[in-house]
């Protein structure tokens, strides 16, 4: 791997790992009439691109291992998204990893907002005020 990329796999697995940003009109496209994807994600694979530095379509453990090096917990980030386990990681596996955690995020939203939309809870028998 180039040294002056040291860098991109920290930034790639933490791009796998945090939010994804709410997709813009700016956002990129991957081929004319494809569906949007967020700047998150375009960046993300912009990084995997680069990462692949063989060219075959896939990191390996090895591309990753200056990022796992300098954030060991990346290791874990590297195993969950390796979804077939076969110690490489594709752009597939990148998308899938990143729509669940989507779906779980929105999942997590929703559930907040049911609670912030509940009315105030009566107060306790024997706790209301005395006149």
């Amino acid at each position: 791997m180039n040294p002056s990329y040291w860098h991109l796999p920290v930034l790639l697995l933490a791009v796998w790992a945090s939010p994804a940003p709410a997709q813009t009109a700016a956002a990129a496209t991957t081929a004319p009439g494809a569906a949007r994807v967020s700047k998150g994600e375009a960046q993300a694979l912009k990084i995997f691109r680069m990462l692949d530095a063989d060219g075959d379509g896939r990191i390996s453990r090895q591309e990753a291992q200056v990022g796992i090096r300098l954030k060991p917990s990346l290791a874990d980030d590297f195993r969950r998204a390796d979804l077939n386990g076969d110690g490489h990681l594709t752009e597939q596996e990148i998308r899938s990893v990143a729509e669940r955690r989507r779906a779980e995020r929105l999942e997590r939203r929703r559930k907040e907002q049911a609670l912030a939309a509940r009315p105030a809870t009566e107060p306790r028998r024997g706790s209301a005020a005395r006149p």
